[in-house]
């Protein structure tokens, strides 16, 4: 993977480094394909992130991006409440099936998040990032 299909989990405030605080899915990373799921928070700024990032160097020239990424914000108690009410005891194995990890993918699938443009200043800023919450719902940690 070349340094400009590189994922970065960089904060989009101060750009320092964020905890990975719930790795919801992953696939790869592979020679033509990496994508993720994650849940991240920033100490420094106090601010969790919902991010999915997809690279795809299948992508025809032109189709689309072969990397994208989209953000959303999380607040410092939402970042809380996962900690505290993710029904999973292994957070961070992206690969975990249990439904607490299901249920986190198909609720982060549906949330609404800013798409980042792919180079330039405003990928890495903060202006106009959707915000979601979390709600716990028969027991499992949920994204609205």
């Amino acid at each position: 993977m070349s340094k400009w299909h590189e994922p970065s989990d960089d904060c989009l405030i101060c750009r320092g480094s964020q905890e990975i605080v719930i790795g919801v899915r992953e696939r790869g990373p592979y020679e033509q394909l990496h994508d993720y799921t994650r849940v991240l928070f920033c100490a420094a700024c106090d601010v969790g992130e919902l991010r999915t990032f997809s690279y795809d160097g299948f992508v025809v020239f032109g189709e689309e991006d072969d990397v994208m990424v989209w953000s959303s914000v999380l607040s410092a108690s939402d970042v809380s409440r996962l900690r505290s009410d993710f029904a999973c005891p292994s957070p961070l194995n992206h690969e975990c099936e249990c439904a607490q990890h299901i249920r986190a993918y198909d609720t982060s699938v549906k949330a609404n998040k800013t798409r980042l443009p792919e180079h330039g200043p405003g990928r890495h800023s903060p202006a106009g990032r959707t915000t979601v919450t979390v709600t716990v719902t028969d027991g499992l940690a949920e994204f609205c």
